[in-house]
């Protein structure tokens, strides 16, 4: 009576949509579009920019740096041509070298040092008073956290570059001046992982604290290496204590993670039982904890109950479940959870449906599908045909129960043929009431949408069908015929 359902065939097919309702510059690969119906200006922010942003900067009184330079005009497009320029960053370094080769500590450092790092376009890093207790935070708005994340991760990876390429060119007082500029750079830029270790819990926090982890774990043992920074050097020892500061808030946010689920985002329940927006945000973020997948392994992986503890990520986890999967199970049981608020008969089923078609379609078409313990598709296309289940029996079998229990036979008494009338009526009544509310309901995806009418019709013309046969003393009335009632079923879910 009901659809077996294929994610992956056919049947349900729908994944190689060309047309995206998404304002998200992902490809249509991986990202949302209109077959799922997360074509929210909200989907998938976090992937590939994992922090939510606006175009506009902040205001200039909060981050207007040195010498009245808004640190943040630095961060464009032409950025990226200079960061590659190696040449003229050694003519820079060079121009300034002689300043380094006074004493540690002089104030005639601190200027030639704004202008080395602001030629990456990172000077605002000095700006970050991280002794401070709360002050990094205070000065570092969430809003901005990934735009100057992915500044000083490509700053620091040039500046590493630079200093490893150039310094076997110089005199032997100018590679003591360039260990200097090196030390205080690599001071200046640690900053940064303190004021991100320092942010209150949040999911971007988690994606700032892996992504500048990985640069302070992979550029800074180069820099110990090539100027010969012992382990009890301050340079060394900072970012010792950067990386554990970072481990700490990347494991304390982990531990958030089912709450930030539950709380997060606002959960206004759309009416016409589309798509939450949540979805693409979460499993947006889901992608983006992949980004650094390794670090995310070692980091939260040391925080279980022991050696013997699987990675995060393994499918096998926590009784079946990794991290990943069981981050999607919760997403899955607040959806249910909140669609207790759809109160119209069907429309709890419809939401759910699909957000589930949603969840799985965004799994499969990235790598997330990696990650995912085997059966995982199979048991949603199982939950999956019960909600259409669920929705026929909340929907539309009251509808075609008006219809039971009326046959008499040809010879009815004109009492009965009354009763039998008065039982069309009622069946045309919850007929009405069901189509005008269902037009509204929205079933984005074409292949889905197009299972559910079917599965309507086959339901409800037939007992029309065969209501009208066993009843050819009753008149049906100019447009109640079988053919017209399966092309009104065909107008639902239009949104």
């Amino acid at each position: 009576m009901y659809p077996c359902l294929s994610i992956e065939g056919a049947q349900f097919g729908g994944y190689d949509d060309s047309s995206s309702g998404s304002s998200s510059p992902v490809s249509s690969r991986s990202g949302p579009s209109e077959s799922d119906g997360s074509s929210s200006s909200n989907a998938d922010e976090f992937c590939p920019d994992p922090y939510p942003s606006k175009s506009d900067s902040p205001s200039s009184s909060s981050v207007r740096g040195r010498g009245g330079v808004d640190p943040t005009s630095l961060l464009t497009a032409s950025s990226a041509c200079v960061l590659d320029d190696i040449d003229r960053h050694r003519q820079r370094m060079l121009a300034l070298l002689p300043a380094f080769s006074s004493p540690a500590g002089a104030p005639a450092r601190a200027e030639p040092l704004f202008r080395w790092l602001s030629g990456f376009g990172v000077g605002w890093v000095l700006d970050m008073d991280a002794s401070v207790s709360g002050g990094a935070a205070e000065r570092l708005p969430r809003r901005e956290v990934g735009r100057r994340v992915r500044a000083w991760a490509q700053a620091l990876g040039t500046m590493e570059r630079v200093f490893r390429l150039r310094h076997r060119e110089l005199t032997v007082k100018q590679v003591q001046a360039l260990g200097e500029l090196a030390a205080a750079s690599a001071g200046a830029m640690l900053r940064l992982a303190r004021a991100v270790a320092a942010l209150e819990s949040s999911p971007s926090k988690l994606l700032a604290a892996l992504d500048v982890y990985v640069p302070v774990s992979e550029a800074f043992p180069v820099l110990g290496r090539m100027f010969s920074w012992g382990p009890s050097h301050p340079v060394s020892a900072a970012a010792e204590g950067a990386l554990a500061a970072l481990v700490d808030a990347a494991r304390s946010c982990g531990r958030d993670l089912r709450a930030f689920v539950r709380s997060h985002y606002p959960w206004r329940m759309p009416q016409g039982g589309e798509v939450h927006p949540c979805v693409g945000f979460w499993m947006g973020y889901f992608r983006c904890l992949l980004r650094n997948r390794i670090s995310l392994c070692f980091i939260l992986g040391g925080d279980g109950d022991g050696e013997d503890a699987p990675p995060p990520l393994a499918p096998g986890s926590e009784g079946g479940c990794g991290l990943l999967t069981e981050l999607i199970s919760c997403l899955e049981a607040v959806l249910e959870e909140k669609s207790a608020a759809l109160a119209f008969p069907g429309l709890r089923q419809v939401f759910m449906l699909n957000n589930t078609f949603a969840i799985v379609r965004r799994a499969v078409r990235s790598d997330l599908k990696l990650f995912l313990p085997p059966g995982w598709v199979r048991a949603r296309e199982e939950r999956m045909e019960g909600y259409i289940k669920g929705y026929m029996d909340a929907s539309w079998a009251p509808v075609v129960a008006r219809l039971n229990d009326a046959s008499g036979g040809p010879k009815l008494p004109a009492v009965l043929r009354r009763r039998t009338t008065n039982r069309l009526s009622a069946f045309y009544s919850a007929l009405e009431n069901a189509c005008s509310a269902q037009r509204c309901w929205k079933v984005p995806n074409p292949v889905l949408r197009g299972i559910l009418r079917k599965t309507v019709s086959a339901n409800v013309v037939p007992a029309y069908r065969r209501y009208q046969e066993d009843h050819p003393e009753v008149d049906v009335a100019i447009g109640r015929s079988a053919e017209e009632l399966e092309q009104r079923l065909s107008d639902l879910f239009e949104g």
